[in-house]
């Protein structure tokens, strides 16, 4: 039975390569509408191809133990990624654990109002005396 399917399967593709061919050759104006659809029967058999080998890639690296189990150089890459994601972030707990010391001196002089003109900042004290 499998042998009767393989001759049909290669008889019909021989018979459908031979029809392409004449017709292509025959009949100028349809040069152009096959080439498209064999580039597009490429493509997909391009694809077709390329997800099969990534899908038995991907059972192969499941089905084999970790222990015996080869890291790829992807895997160390996305590896070494990760490893330095959580370098950053240990040192930014590091630092929001460190004491915060805040120390309120009551100076004229305040760093806010540097970046303003002294008219605006005599205005600004006036205003503030006002209030308290």
């Amino acid at each position: 039975m499998p042998n009767l399917i393989t001759i049909s399967i290669g008889l019909f593709l021989i018979i459908l390569t031979g029809w392409t061919v004449t017709t292509y050759f025959i009949k100028k104006d349809s040069q152009k509408i096959i080439r498209e659809e064999l580039s597009n029967l490429f493509d997909s058999c391009k694809k077709f191809f390329l997800s099969l080998k990534n899908l038995i890639g991907i059972l192969i690296s499941t089905s084999i133990s970790p222990e015996e189990r080869e890291r790829t150089p992807m895997e160390k890459t996305v590896s070494k990624k990760d490893e330095q994601i959580l370098n950053v972030v240990q040192s930014i707990n590091e630092i929001k654990e460190q004491p915060v010391e805040v120390t309120h001196e009551e100076d004229d002089d305040d760093d806010a109002l540097a970046s303003f003109s002294p008219e605006v900042v005599e205005v600004i004290n006036e205003e503030e005396e006002k209030v308290a």
